[in-house]
């Protein structure tokens, strides 16, 4: 006995798996031992049949049909064919995983959005080819599509750059276009989370399926289920699943599973029981013919593979299965929910619910999967770019790190180190945004340029203060101290060689890099273990710098790391061309004569200052350019803006705001950050000069001979 056993008379039960468990034989047994249908968790999301090369390499080409890959869905696409099991799709049209440059001109973020037709033109073009290489190369193997995911949010459609693009009609064309191209057969949902919520269900009824209806568009209603202990309500849920299977469509439970983030027995046997409360409430639907359900989908096979560890931020233990696909107590009571199903009237269902431990159903189905050891071993997943050792550390130990709007976050070093043990350089990367963020652009993108030039390469994600309520002060700079010691704390364990350790920093970054190298011996750490590890670094490259506090400064920096009203010596201790001594390293500069932002007069303060203590040092300035060019390669010019995980403090601290926790926040400053963060408003792109490929373009090629110099002078 198993799952797709016990529920085959009533509808399809699979389980969603990511890349990591396609290449792990054991968790591939399980899944087709146990279920009869799976989703991709990630690898079939718009992101991942875009073909960013193509699309980018040759804009002009694929500008209203875009280039498409199938790389990443054909290895479970073959899975299912050899193994015949079947398989949901998700998803085609999402706000999230959808690159914005698939929606710009030139698909180029720093170009603006293309108009409502292009996009409209892209958008029928990606569906067709996505549908047409399925159908065309594995027909039969998807019996179903999520066509449109989560657009519905606080009572109202979602905004996003669909809308905004588009506009709040995208929806119904994603569905008339899936319409057209999909093969006899398969069917095509609407999927949403919190679906059981009163507001959120009638919405979705009355503003999306039933125009869907009207059209002929839509086959069926996926109702995540993203669950928790006490959340949904059992009749609030019940209700809503009878309501969506009252309009005459189909009902899949997708996206299933149940925080609890406790593995006592006791808290499992609790989820045990709630599991079989709703199992019984998809079997009461479906045999009452109060709602079609064809299919229960679960959100991945263990509990160890769960998205919700990382997004809850504490280990959850959600699903039916963990470690060695071992069964749960929760497998046993959703064996037990159809086992007895048609044995017991619901009085009996419910006494037995409040008092069974599942005994006799462990006694007699037992699951204990015989997999080798072999099997438990990840084999074969093939790499997409380079091989990158990626990964995020806390610079700070619990209880060491309590500045007052952190809102949870933990400065932190997100790591893209080389896949072998060869000793190298290190560059330590920390980005700009006026001290009020660290902004996106100014990570991944220097990270990686200076990681292909053979450097471990670390980002830092240090404390700053979007609300420009809370006086940073020297928090920043004990930041990329602590930073520096603890890199070099752990240089074996990095592969890095602690006496080639450099910073380079952006605009406020550069600020926090400059205060480290004119500071490094104020900064002293209370932690006996960091306490004696050296924090001065060995060569800084500062890129168009927040350097002064006096004529030429950046006000909204300053004003941010020191208050509206600093005093005369906090001004002079962080006005760095005015702290330069004869012990600060090398440094590197650059800047674009025509910045606005920043006045090219730092940078010439700064360099004047190093002559004066003969300090080693490069500066250039180059003509033309507008501030934030950040590496100004290739990719940058393509319009990427990197990883968003520096961004964690401002949108914590954003989301606080709008829940009305913010710390010392003005009401006028609360409503400029829900504007800035949730009006569905941004400042638009204008385009960018490709010229300057061929000017400020060549800065990384001179800080790396640089860099290569210094390194061959050092130890």
């Amino acid at each position: 006995m198993n799952l797709k056993t016990v529920y085959e008379p009533y509808f399809k039960i699979g389980a969603a798996i990511s890349r990591w468990n396609l290449h792990t034989a054991a968790h591939m047994k399980l899944l087709t031992e146990q279920f009869n249908s799976f989703t991709c968790e990630n690898d079939m999301k718009p992101m991942y049949f875009l073909d960013v090369e193509k699309n980018k390499e040759q804009p002009e080409k694929y500008n209203l049909s875009p280039a498409l890959t199938f790389e990443n869905a054909i290895p479970y696409l073959e899975f299912a064919r050899e193994n015949g099991i079947a398989m949901r799709g998700h998803t085609l049209v999402w706000h999230n995983q959808t690159p914005k440059w698939f929606f710009c001109e030139n698909y180029n973020e720093l170009f603006p959005y293309a108009d409502r037709e292009t996009i409209l033109k892209r958008l029928e073009s990606y569906i067709h080819g996505v549908l047409d290489f399925v159908q065309t190369n594995y027909p039969g193997i998807i019996y179903a599509w999520d066509v449109v995911n989560e657009i519905v949010d606080e009572g109202a459609f979602r905004k996003s750059i669909w809308t905004k693009t588009v506009g709040e009609d995208f929806f119904i064309k994603a569905f008339e276009y899936a319409r057209k191209y999909v093969a006899p057969g398969v069917d095509l949902f609407y999927n949403d989370y919190e679906a059981a919520e009163p507001w959120k269900r009638d919405y979705i009824i009355e503003h999306v399926l039933k125009p869907l209806m009207e059209k002929k568009l839509v086959d069926g209603m996926g109702m995540q289920s993203h669950l928790l202990m006490d959340h949904p309500d059992l009749g609030n849920y019940k209700t809503a699943v009878e309501m969506y299977g009252a309009l005459g469509l189909k009902l899949n439970i997708t996206e299933l599973d149940m925080h609890n983030a406790d593995p006592i027995d006791e808290s499992m046997h609790a989820l045990a029981l709630r599991y079989k409360e709703f199992f019984k409430i998809y079997l009461d639907a479906k045999k009452s013919g109060k709602a079609n359900i064809t299919s229960v989908t679960f959100w991945n096979l263990r509990d160890e593979d769960s998205w919700l560890t990382g997004f809850r931020r504490e280990t959850s233990y959600p699903l039916l299965f963990q470690g060695k696909c071992q069964a749960k107590e929760a497998y046993y009571a959703v064996l037990e929910a159809a086992l007895k199903f048609e044995d017991t009237s619901d009085a009996d269902n419910q006494k037995t619910n409040n008092d069974s431990d599942f005994a006799d159903i462990k006694e007699q189905y037992k699951w204990e999967p015989d997999y080798s050891d072999e099997d438990y071993l990840l084999k074969g997943m093939p790499q997409n770019g380079p091989q990158i050792k990626r990964f995020r550390e806390d610079i700070y130990q619990d209880g060491e790190y309590n500045y007052a709007a952190a809102y949870g976050f933990t400065p932190n070093v997100f790591a893209y180190l080389h896949e072998d043990n060869e000793k190298r350089p290190c560059m330590l990367v920390i980005p700009g945004g006026g001290y009020c963020m660290c902004c996106s652009h100014e990570g991944e993108l220097p990270a990686m340029e200076f990681f292909g030039r053979g450097m471990n390469v670390f980002v830092l994600s240090y404390t700053t203060d979007i609300t420009m309520s809370v006086p940073l002060k020297k928090q920043p700079l004990e930041d990329i101290s602590r930073a520096v010691r603890f890199i070099r704390k752990n240089a074996d364990k990095y592969n890095i060689d602690p006496e080639k350790l450099f910073i380079m920093g952006f605009s406020a970054g550069a600020h926090v890099c400059g205060s480290l190298a004119v500071h490094f011996d104020d900064i002293k750490d209370t932690n006996p273990e960091y306490a004696e590890i050296f924090n001065r670094p060995d060569g800084v490259i500062l890129s168009y710098p927040v350097i002064t506090t006096g004529e030429f400064t950046h006000k909204d920096s300053v004003r941010t790391l020191l208050g509206d009203n600093p005093d005369a010596e906090e001004l002079e201790y962080f006005s760095l061309e005015k702290q330069v001594k004869e012990n600060t390293p090398p440094c590197f500069l650059w800047q674009t004569q025509e910045d606005s932002a920043v006045p090219v007069e730092n940078s010439y303060l700064f360099a004047m200052a190093l002559r004066k203590k003969n300090i080693p040092f490069a500066h250039y300035v180059f003509p033309a350019g507008h501030h934030g060019l950040t590496i100004a390669n290739k990719t940058f010019f393509q319009g990427w803006s990197g990883g968003d995980y520096t961004m964690e403090q401002v949108m914590r601290a954003a989301f606080a705001v709008k829940e009305g926790k913010g710390v010392n926040v003005s009401d006028k400053r609360r409503d400029e950050l829900i504007e800035q963060f949730f009006s569905g408003n941004e400042m638009p792109a204008s385009g960018i000069d490709m010229s300057l490929k061929e000017d400020v373009g060549y800065w990384s090629d001179l800080a790396w001979a640089w860099i290569k110099r210094l390194c061959a002078s050092c130890k």
